[in-house]
């Protein structure tokens, strides 16, 4: 039998690749739900009608699949809005100086940096240590002496242990905060300049670029300066 010319027949290559058969298949969304449902009440056997309680459960069904797909049509422009708001929260903030938690920044040689330490508890004293980030070696230590819990701000010359200016490259900070006796370190903040804005896609979160190259969440920004 040629089933090529049996109407509303497809045959399996038609049904491989739709759009070679002169058209892509419809999805089923809700519109399809709601023209299957009204087909079925216009062919339905009158001697044997559908049940009640069947039609009240289609009827759940379908107001299921609506709610949902409002639903997430709802969520989407949600999510789109999010991120369109949090790129210009970013984007705000190139050219600006914010302060981002321990990391490596580039010191073009004897250049101020600013900073603050993160005091839980009240330290009997506290001590900066500016450390080169390539090679590990302590170059200055700065004592801060009695500090209260709080934020302590700092501000590192760029100079080492001898008052000379640090050669070029990276550094980062520690603190540590002395109580009887005892160090614990501390979290720093140092300061870096903001000079491009992007969206992550996998963590869908706004991503910054500072001018030392590195690229840090948007979250991870405590405070902003000028």
């Amino acid at each position: 039998m040629d089933y090529a010319n049996v109407s509303n027949v497809k045959m399996f290559a038609d049904i491989a690749n739709p759009a070679q058969a002169g058209q892509a298949e419809d999805p089923l969304d809700k519109h399809a739900f709601l023209k299957l449902f009204t087909t079925q009440l216009q062919n339905q056997n009158p001697l044997d009608p559908v049940k009640n309680e069947d039609f009240i459960a289609q009827l759940a069904q379908f107001s299921s699949l609506e709610a949902t797909t409002s639903m997430a049509s709802s969520l989407d422009r949600f999510v789109n809005d999010q991120r369109g708001e949090t790129i210009m929260r970013g984007a705000s903030l190139i050219g600006k100086g914010v302060f981002l938690p321990q990391q490596s920044f580039a010191q073009a040689g004897g250049q101020p940096i600013e900073g603050y330490i993160d005091l839980p508890v009240g330290a009997e004293s506290v001590e900066l240590s500016v450390i080169n980030a390539d090679t590990g070696e302590i170059v200055n230590k700065i004592a801060l002496g009695y500090q209260e819990a709080g934020s302590v701000p700092f501000v590192w010359n760029g100079g080492d242990a001898t008052g000379a200016p640090t050669q070029p490259g990276n550094y980062t900070f520690r603190a540590d905060a002395f109580n009887g006796g005892r160090a614990q370190g501390v979290p720093v903040f140092s300061e870096a300049r903001i000079r491009g804005v992007s969206w992550d896609e996998l963590s869908s979160e706004a991503l910054l670029e500072t001018t030392d190259g590195e690229v840090v969440p948007l979250s991870l920004v405590s405070k902003i300066s000028d």
